[in-house]
């Protein structure tokens, strides 16, 4: 039986995924974003603030955690928004 293709995931030169942009993000119907931090604080943030051509991938270098201090995070886009029993409500 033959396998899957794999799926190719374009990468910057620094190796981080390029992930979709705000305009892509919106068309889906989603107007908010997840922020992780790797210390496990986390917030939910409504996505207007950024233009359609940025992409999630370009805004992770710029958070800075304030538990740990730490720069850089992971942005995705919040699918439970709107659902109060799963949506995050601010940091840890």
């Amino acid at each position: 039986m033959p396998r899957p293709a794999r799926r190719h995931t374009p990468t910057r030169a620094d190796g981080r995924p390029m992930k979709i942009t705000f305009g892509e993000m919106r068309a889906m119907g989603l107007r908010g974003i997840l922020v992780y931090c790797h210390c496990g604080h986390n917030v939910a943030l409504e996505a207007d603030q950024w233009p359609d051509e940025v992409r999630l991938s370009d805004i992770e270098p710029r958070f800075v955690c304030q538990g740990c201090g730490s720069r850089g995070a992971d942005v995705r886009p919040d699918f439970d928004q709107g659902d109060p029993r799963r949506a995050i409500t601010g940091p840890a």
